[in-house]
């Protein structure tokens, strides 16, 4: 059973890996170009709005995802997934109104909200992207679960040939960070209306107050505790824009851009697993197949991180100017960061099961207020410094819970001894990358 899973997952990785580095790696790509055509107060400014759209696309997608793959996965007889599919797509819909409507008549008073001299029309910009996010996402998920990684890379394929081509362009003509959020809106409206209309010939869109009243249940938690992660993915690089500027955020944004690549590269393989582990665990031997992916993808993901730390600081050195090679000794801690982050997203599926998500929202509200009140309290002293330090203890604090309340609802049989020779491995690659 297991050779045939694995012959699956590299068919259907091997797909889904360019996808996700065709429409999220692209920036990493771009960073030679964005860097010689915007100076470091500009680019972060942009991080600022990087940061602002962590969160809000967190509320906007309301843990929709979390609960199509919740629901659909543990369905019985594929009309039944094709219903929560479709009322997922609704949900999704009516925020994708009401979020652009906000973002077009009040922009402008958002802008008080956000450091950095933030304009109206780059935020609005900003806006309309995040607005169809869920109409994009939703669709998107539906492809994972019916496991059409061709036609998820395709669209994947579009939507970066049009943001590339139109941010070149725009770039050239002198634009500025606008090309980058003007680009990415026209890109994500039209990307959405594709994948609605796939969506629709096959679920069409339904609307039944038991089912969605059963889904917001499941994902209003996950969204109150991921909205509440925010001081985890942003708070760090809002607090050092409001005490010191936009422009002492550039480096820490660009040793930032490194250490997510790991959760970039490891999405091949949770895009693969993630969908299908609630399905799996119905089966015979589901505890153990469950137990041995996890640990598999943990495996991947300290040995992607080990080889960011060796190669990340030479990247950094031959991809951008000087102005921004203090990200190197950045890079680690945030690396330790990611991985604590992709760890406790592994380690998880106890957690997830029940028909309520409390479970999660606790932890990611303990966590995070454990790493809201560090960030408060050491950033304007020790600036970037303090902010490594509360993230790394808020990122173990949320393993260590997920770990064990997942544990205590289902138990998994992990064998950690084939992490411990790859964390090894990692550490001492991470120090070489350093030091060379």
């Amino acid at each position: 059973m297991l050779n045939s899973r694995y012959k699956n997952l590299l068919n259907q990785s091997a797909l889904y890996g360019l996808s996700i580095f065709l429409m999220k790696g692209i920036s990493l790509v771009m960073l030679p170009v964005y860097t010689s055509y915007i100076i470091p107060s500009d680019y972060g400014r942009l991080e600022v709005l990087v940061v602002f759209s962590n969160i809000v696309s967190i509320i906007l997608g309301f843990g929709l995802v979390e609960a199509l793959y919740r629901f659909v996965g543990l369905a019985d007889g594929l009309e039944q997934k094709k219903r929560h599919a479709a009322e997922c797509l609704f949900i999704a819909s009516i925020i994708t109104a009401i979020s652009y409507t906000i973002f077009h008549f009040y922009s402008k008073e958002l802008l008080t909200f956000l450091p950095g001299n933030i304009s109206e029309n780059e935020l609005y910009l900003l806006g309309i992207a995040l607005s169809f996010g869920g109409l994009i996402n939703i669709p998107l998920a539906w492809l994972r679960i019916t496991e059409r990684a061709g036609l998820f890379f395709t669209i994947s394929m579009l939507k970066v040939i049009l943001q590339v081509s139109l941010t070149f362009y725009w770039l050239i003509d002198g634009w500025g960070i606008t090309s980058i959020l003007a680009s990415g809106a026209v890109s994500s409206v039209i990307v959405a209306i594709i994948l609605c209309f796939i969506q629709l010939k096959e679920t069409k869109i339904l609307f039944s107050i038991k089912h969605i009243k059963s889904i917001v249940i499941y994902a209003g938690p996950i969204f109150i505790g991921g909205a509440a992660t925010f001081t985890l993915s942003g708070m760090d690089r809002w607090l050092l824009a409001d005490h010191f500027g936009a422009t002492e955020i550039a480096a820490y944004a660009i040793a930032i851009k490194f250490a997510l690549v790991p959760a970039l590269l490891i999405q091949p393989f949770t895009l693969w697993w993630f969908p299908k582990r609630f399905s799996v665990l119905k089966e015979h031997d589901g505890k153990n197949i469950n137990a041995h992916f996890a640990i598999v993808g943990a495996i991947i993901s300290v040995l992607i991180c080990g080889v960011l730390g060796l190669l990340g600081p030479l990247l950094i050195k031959y991809l951008t100017p000087v102005a921004y090679h203090s990200a190197i000794v950045i890079l680690p801690w945030l690396l330790l960061c990611t991985l604590l982050k992709m760890l406790s997203d592994l380690l998880n599926l106890g957690c997830f099961v029940e028909k309520s998500s409390k479970v999660q929202m606790n932890i990611n509200l303990v966590a995070s207020a454990v790493g809201g009140l560090l960030l408060i309290l050491l950033v304007p002293v020790f600036r970037v410094n303090g902010a490594l330090i509360a993230l790394i203890v808020a990122g173990v604090i949320r393993l260590v819970l997920f770990y064990y309340f997942s544990q205590k609802k289902i138990y998994l049989p992990y064998k950690f001894g084939y992490l411990y020779p790859a964390i090894s491995a990692a550490v001492v690659a991470t120090w070489f990358g350093q030091v060379s």
